[in-house]
């Protein structure tokens, strides 16, 4: 269960940047169409907007496009090593700012100032409680016509299975041929330091505890065949995106990153090559 305080310590102490992050798209063939095949496509409703703000950005590697989408940006990190990082990385974009919490709340963010709030590959290390607290403050930042687009963990719908794996990956360290066998079969290591006590449908009542009103969930799979991820849709009650939750179960979210990998090998990899 990785708490504010193991967060902090991951990605502003253990972690290795050195790759900037980009290496977690290397399932889609990189940055760039993981981008245009899988992201974009999610929010293309959603922008070009006014302020936009991004938690847990880490080194940029989706501040680079959104920065280009908005009048504002405000990125925020608990991470002050990934504040810095992109303060010298985006240094030349003078209508984007980079701030540090403490990684539950945003005073660096005015009433109703958000227009849209983006967040993947990130929040699905924050525990119900960190979400809960986001929640009360995106109630208070909104923009009575902004939305909020947030890709959180799903792993608690699968608690009791992966209590089980536990229990699986205690004996398998002691027996290395079958730790080996069971991580092929994907029944240890697969959890991917998701946390614990969220779950979609846990999201969507948080939402309307804090005020607020989910109104679209994605639950997706991730490394692996188990839907052990969301990506939840919020606005407030009576704006032009309220409606009743659509929620869908998507098993192929990961098939888009093998597609990716092919635009990429074929296509991307040319890029530049006209411009000479």
């Amino acid at each position: 269960m990785p708490s504010v305080e193991e967060n902090e310590a991951q990605w502003n102490r253990n972690y290795d940047w050195e790759a900037a992050g980009e290496e977690w798209s290397s399932h889609w063939g990189g940055v760039q169409t993981q981008w245009q095949a899988t992201l974009l496509p999610r929010i293309w409703p959603f922008v070009p907007t006014g302020t936009i703000c991004e938690l847990a950005p880490g080194y940029g590697r989706w501040s680079q496009f959104l920065i280009g989408l908005c009048d504002r940006y405000v990125g925020v990190d608990l991470a002050s090593r990934c504040v810095d990082a992109c303060r010298e990385r985006f240094a030349s974009s003078e209508h984007a700012t980079f701030e540090v919490n403490d990684g539950t709340s945003l005073p660096m963010l005015g009433h109703e100032s958000v227009d849209f709030m983006f967040s993947f590959d990130s929040l699905v290390h924050a525990e119900a409680d960190v979400i809960a607290r986001y929640l009360s403050e995106l109630a208070r930042v909104l923009a009575p016509n902004g939305i909020a687009w947030l890709h959180h963990s799903n792993l608690g719908e699968f608690r009791s299975e992966f209590r089980r794996m536990r229990h699986a990956e205690a004996v398998a360290r002691r027996v290395t041929i079958l730790q080996s066998a069971l991580q092929k079969r994907g029944l240890i290591g697969s959890r991917h330091w998701r946390a614990e006590s969220m779950t979609a449908a846990r999201f969507a009542e948080m939402t309307f505890d804090a005020g607020l009103s989910c109104v679209g969930q994605e639950v997706v799979n991730w490394g692996g065949s188990r839907l052990i991820d969301c990506i939840s849709v919020v606005a407030r009650p009576g704006s032009v995106w309220d409606r009743p939750l659509e929620v869908r179960r998507n098993p192929n979210f990961m098939d888009e990153g093998a597609s990716a990998q092919s635009i990429a090998a074929v296509f991307t990899s040319l890029m530049g090559r006209g411009s000479g």
